[in-house]
């Protein structure tokens, strides 16, 4: 070849190698890997953070073509595995996506793994695999490109340390669902070394538990030897919308090792699962509170757990101005220890207004306890109501009088209880107010009523002689004791019923009932008993006016069944200037009843007929024969003067 021609080529293949001449652009990833921390130990449940460095090339192009190098330094599609190699480790995480990296470093890529409890302190390999995609040439003229996959296999080095190790071995939680409780997490140092001035801090990764008042909390331990288990107390708090399901913990230890160096590790994650929510719950409600009355409300509430309570109380509030519990609207009861599974009933005295309908009434009650650690806490969330009774009521029925003026009587009825509830010591009294009308007993004791029973009641009375007969109405009143043992009083029970007027005890008949003028005769009367019971120490009075007398005004029954009849006399005169027509007598009577009682009869008017029979002279006669003598007397007189 002729030196001219070699000259040419040389040229050209310059041309070409500087890619002026073809216009493109060619480059690489280039992938280094770090650990973060590359120093584990035995027995260790810890994380490898794995950082990746792309330190791309460009190895053809025009530097002024800044957005195209920058494309055939990117990998795309990228993945990370980190692989056991040869270090007594288990690899929990698989392969992870990283997707696009340009050059510079990444974020750690996080992989979980476990080291072998019998693992030697050293170092070793452990092998990190990056596969990815790129272009690896981009035409200027046309944008033609080559994509490339690559697989990077990346050795880095395991420090396994025999210093102070630490791992989970027990976690007894006391957490409850919107409560705070001890969470007693076991630690051991499972490496060869002891740990000092040890602090292990347990970290809550989910916001709704809390560890202390923050979301973490420290432990220190002065001196922790190798294989010694410390047991770190923490308060976690679980909100009320915790779950009673697991959450996860991160427990991280710092220590001194045994050159002084402060050195950091991770024991482990762990789970802590608070219980549910300490609740209780309503097995029943009994009550005997009517309207307008007091009585007592039950309640009876079960402790649904998970746990023991101690000083617990139960709160009561009304919700309505219409239900009281005494004077106020709320009331407490002290129940004391409370085991779960067990029942308790609270009684309290309550009370429903005049006001109050038979209805439903919202009750709130709230149960305040300590939980086992001493802790307060309460379930406010329970719901309860209270229905009145209707009112306690009364009925008189059936009633009967034998009132009637100017004697003794009765009224009697049957009192009902028509309310739902058993009454005490119930008592009827009267409540009429008349001036003609007098009971001799206000009260009736009844005794103990129970619902829908009766009982008949009566009162005697006295009716004046003023009193007219025709309808009345006679009140009365009901006193009792309710469930409570309480006094309460009645609306008043209004009855009607008529007054007879005045009746005779006695029908009283005359046999011979005449006298001749100026003459005496034997007045024969017949009384018979009319009263419908037996009266004795029948006494009787008879009275006279001019010209009618009586010799003899009192006679004597010594007893008279009913409808028997007895004759009794009496010494009547009739003056010689009576006339010879019939005169009115009057007669009376005072007697015993069979209670005792003596009262004095109404007044018996009978007719006296005067006569003159059996040569008795006229008044007329009379008058003339006396003015006769008279007119002799006088004539007399003047002839002997």
């Amino acid at each position: 070849m002729k030196p001219r021609t070699l000259l040419t080529l040389a040229v050209v293949a310059l041309l070409m190698a500087s890619g002026t001449a073809i216009g493109a652009v060619t480059g690489s990833p280039d992938f280094d890997a770090t650990f973060v921390d590359n120093t584990v130990t035995p027995g260790e449940e810890t994380t490898l953070d794995v950082v990746l460095v792309n330190s791309g090339t460009v190895d053809s192009g025009p530097t002024s073509q800044a957005v195209r190098s920058s494309e055939v330094t990117t990998a795309r599609g990228t993945t990370v595995k980190v692989n056991d190699g040869d270090a007594p480790i288990t690899v929990t995480t698989s392969k992870q996506a990283v997707g696009s990296v340009p050059e510079g470093k990444t974020q750690p890529i996080s992989f979980d793994i476990s080291v072998d409890d019998d693992a030697s302190p050293g170092d070793y390999t452990v092998p990190v695999i990056v596969e990815y995609e790129y272009t690896s040439y981009i035409s200027e003229n046309d944008g033609a490109r080559d994509e490339e996959t690559t697989t990077k296999r990346i050795e880095l080095e395991l420090e396994i340390d025999d210093d102070a190790a630490f791992d989970v071995v027990d976690v007894d939680s006391g957490a409850r669902v919107d409560s705070v409780g001890t969470v007693a997490v076991t630690v051991e140092n499972t490496g060869d070394e002891p740990a000092r001035e040890a602090s292990v801090t347990l970290e809550s990764t989910n916001p709704e538990l809390t560890v202390g008042s923050d979301t973490s909390s420290s432990r220190f331990i002065d001196t922790w030897e190798a294989g010694e288990q410390r047991t770190l107390r923490y308060r976690v708090g679980a909100s009320g919308d915790a779950r009673a399901e697991p959450y996860q913990f991160d427990l991280q230890v710092d220590f001194d090792d045994t050159d002084g160096v402060r050195k950091s590790t991770s024991a482990s994650s762990l789970g802590i699962t608070p219980a549910r929510e300490q609740t209780f719950s309503v097995r029943g409600v009994d009550s005997d509170v009517a309207v307008g009355d007091s009585g007592t409300y039950n309640v009876t509430l079960h402790n649904d757990g998970p746990v023991a309570v101690r000083d617990a109380t139960v709160s009561l509030r009304s919700q309505s101005s219409e239900i009281a519990f005494g004077e106020s609207d709320s009331a407490e009861q002290y129940i004391g220890t409370w085991e779960p599974g067990e029942t308790r009933t609270v009684s309290v005295d309550a009370s429903a207004s005049e006001d109050a309908s038979v209805r439903g009434y919202a009750i709130s009650a709230t149960v305040g306890y300590k939980d086992p650690e001493g802790d307060s806490g309460a379930d406010d969330d329970i719901a309860l109501g209270i229905r009145p009774e209707p009112e306690q009521s009364f009925e008189l029925g059936n009633v009967e009088s034998t009132l009637q003026a100017g004697d003794d009587g009765t009224i009697e009825a049957s009192l009902t209880n028509t309310g739902d509830r058993t009454v005490r010591n119930v008592v009827l009294n009267w409540a009429s107010d008349n001036d003609n009308i007098s009971p001799k007993e206000t009260q009736y004791a009844v005794g103990d009523l129970g619902p829908g029973e009766s009982a008949t009641v009566s009162f005697d009375a006295e009716v004046s002689d003023n009193a007219n007969a025709g309808p009345r109405q006679f009140d009365f009143v009901a006193n009792y004791r309710n469930s409570e043992g309480d006094s309460r009083e009645s609306d008043t029970l209004e009855v009607r019923q008529s007054v007879g007027g005045s009746a005779d005890e006695f029908i009283v008949e005359t046999t011979n009932a005449s006298v001749n003028v100026g003459g005496s005769n034997t007045l024969e009367v017949t009384i018979t008993n009319d009263a419908g019971e037996r009266l004795t120490d029948i006494e009787a009075k008879l009275f006279t006016e001019d010209p009618i007398s009586v010799s003899d005004d009192q006679a004597y029954v010594e007893s008279l069944d009913q409808g028997e009849s007895a004759t009794i006399e009496f010494g009547i005169s009739a003056s010689g200037a009576a006339m010879t027509k019939n005169y009115p007598v009057s007669l009376d009577f005072q007697y015993e009843e069979p209670d005792g009682d003596t009262p004095v009869s109404d007044t018996y008017r009978l007719p006296v007929s005067v006569t003159n029979s059996g040569g008795g002279s006229s008044p007329l006669t009379a008058i003339i024969g006396v003015a006769l003598v008279a007119a002799l007397a006088i004539g007399g007189y003047f002839r002997f003067r």
